[in-house]
């Protein structure tokens, strides 16, 4: 009969495997606390080299590897022990000895990774068949999802997690909808009860970065486009037995750059022991940022505000003192000439000293932060360092992040606007046309235009979107519904929404004159004779007109005429009296 347990075990040791390529590539921000001082604390992950450390990648890639598998060769087999009987014990640890030989005569790390399997395929032909627990009865282990499209992928096993020994959680995401996401931060939830978090708390940040998640329009299957993330965990020696679930909160960007939550929870098995550490010691007290706030709650870009960070002292018999945190955020820059960090502390010092945090207790920091104002509207990351003793005066170091998401003011302009003409009638039509500038640094999204007046009808302009810098044309016709009873104001609302879609509008005016429409009568008979106005019939005389403008006309003509006698005149008496004076 198959082993069911060991083919999980198998399955997640070549997962693990498969992960070597990819060191160093997209790593987690981890830091360790320790204690350099007593030389204790947890074991410090050695680190991923650098693509400046050596010329030669493959070279590196292939030393991790090998490293890499004999580790795992070891935690397999130790996985197994219990279960292979004792006459066959040295045979299965000589078969290790000859494998990891192997291993390190190998020339590339994907002959590493595909050695794998046959090891350890050797090594269950050593254990005899059994069922996963002494009851015989495996309880529900299948993965959860709180959203339809975001999911534990489907080569996903349950790890065991032996007490006081390390192990691979690996946790396989893949994206189930169409579109993919940006920016997936994917988080397990950690708790100090062993009940519900069975492993040592090592770092303050086990947050770890999946840069794009695709969806099924990029093509693929469903094992291509999934995304593996490994934890490496050391197992609490209190830690209870049993199948545990382990919460992940995974946080994504979409498409239309608004964020998601989504909540994944695996299984483990845990293989704990009961009572105290076997060394008597008490744990290394971490500190750890449980959350954070801002005043405002939300961040502009150029804008003063402060930070608060909630800071928690994990251990529960060891209180903290003298602890210097360094608030520092990421440094970037769109201007390849300089780079600056996106947040600087308005008081030119970037500590914050706390006296004491007690065991157990939680305590609230804060500085206040300007906002540069050339900032994308994005989250950026701030890095908190933390430096800090024990009541034994041992010093420890520490390391979280936060990220602070920050918005960008819509900015807008106008051209002048142009109405032609600036007076029609009821049912006539006016011609408006001006240009809208986005000078802001954030995309205006469905911008669009309408005018507003009890006077005036239609006009109605969608721009769509427009870059920072580009420009839209409004060219609208708007129709004469009711004779103006008022300044002849007409408001143009310009409405347009933010990356996050939240809608702004923004009001402009200008003057357009409605009258009442006009009954014009040529003055004509039905015989087509001219009417002589003696008889009293209806309607608009064309004389009614005439008349009048005639004797402006005239009038006009008679000032023009006496102007230009006065002017030829005092011309007359100048050219006289320069001929006396010549005289």
């Amino acid at each position: 009969m198959k082993n069911t347990w060991m083919k999980k075990v198998l399955v997640l040791l070549m997962c693990g495997a498969l992960a070597v390529p990819a060191a160093g590539m997209a790593q987690p921000m981890v830091a360790q606390a320790t204690s350099p001082a007593t030389g204790g604390g947890a074991a410090t992950p050695s680190p991923t080299p650098s693509p400046s450390a050596s010329p030669d990648k493959t070279t590196e890639s292939l030393k991790d590897a090998k490293t890499n598998i004999a580790a795992q060769l070891d935690d397999y087999y130790a996985a197994l022990e219990s279960s292979i009987p004792d006459d066959k014990k040295s045979a299965a640890q000589e078969e290790i000895k000859k494998a990891k030989i192997v291993i390190e005569n190998m020339k590339t790390a994907e002959q590493v990774t595909a050695y794998l399997a046959k090891v350890t395929a050797k090594l269950d032909s050593f254990v005899p068949s059994a069922t996963p627990d002494n009851s015989g009865d495996t309880p529900d282990t299948t993965p959860t999802t709180t959203n339809n499209n975001i999911m534990v992928g489907g080569n996903w096993v349950t790890p065991v997690a032996n007490a006081g020994q390390q192990v691979n959680v690996v946790l396989p995401v893949v994206n189930m909808g169409r579109t993919g996401v940006k920016n997936a931060v994917v988080t397990p939830a950690i708790s100090e009860d062993a009940a519900k978090w069975p492993f040592e708390i090592e770092t303050s940040n086990y947050s770890q970065t999946i840069d794009y998640l695709p969806g099924t329009d990029d093509g693929g299957s469903d094992m291509d486009r999934r995304r593996e993330l490994t934890w490496t965990l050391r197992t609490r020696k209190d830690a209870p037995s049993g199948y545990m679930p382990i919460s992940f909160n995974v946080t994504f960007e979409n498409d239309d750059k608004s964020l998601s939550n989504v909540t994944l929870t695996s299984y483990v098995k845990v293989v704990g022991t009961t009572g105290i550490s076997a060394d008597g010691k008490s744990s290394t007290p971490r500190v750890i940022v449980t959350g954070f706030s801002t005043s405002p709650e939300t961040v502009h870009a150029g804008d003063t505000f402060t930070l608060t960070l909630h800071m928690q002292n994990t251990s529960k018999a060891t209180a903290v003192k003298n602890m210097v945190f360094d608030i520092q955020a990421a440094s970037e820059s769109t201007d390849t000439t300089y780079v600056a960090a996106s947040f600087l502390p308005t008081a030119g010092s970037s500590t914050v000293f706390v006296d004491k945090i007690a065991a157990g207790a939680n305590k609230d920091i804060s500085i206040e932060l300007e906002a540069r104002s050339d900032l994308a509207q994005k989250p950026y990351v701030i890095n908190v360092k933390m430096n800090y003793e024990d009541e034994s005066v041992n010093a420890y170091e520490n390391t979280a992040s936060v990220s602070i998401p920050v918005r960008q003011e819509a900015r807008i302009d106008t051209s002048s606007i142009e109405v032609t003409p600036q007076s029609i009638e009821v049912g006539g039509e006016a011609n408006v046309s001006f240009s809208l500038y986005n000078i802001g640094k954030t995309k205006l999204y469905n911008a669009s235009v309408k005018f507003q007046a009890d006077s005036v009808t239609g006009g109605d302009t969608y721009l769509g979107n427009i870059d920072p810098g580009a420009t839209g044309s409004v060219d609208a016709y708007l129709s004469g519904a009711a004779a103006t009873t008022d300044d002849g104001k007409v408001k143009i609302l310009i409405t347009f929404e933010d990356e996050s879609g939240e809608k702004t509008t923004i009001e402009k005016e200008m003057e357009l004159y409605v009258t009442e429409m006009m009954n014009y009568d040529d003055g004509m008979t039905d015989d087509g004779m001219m009417d002589d106005g003696s008889q009293s019939q209806g309607g608009f005389k064309i004389w009614y007109v005439l008349i009048p403008l005639v004797l402006v006309l005239a009038a006009v003509v008679a000032v023009i005429v006496i102007r230009k006698k006065k002017a030829k005149k005092a011309a007359a008496l100048l050219d006289a009296e320069d001929l006396d004076g010549l005289e």
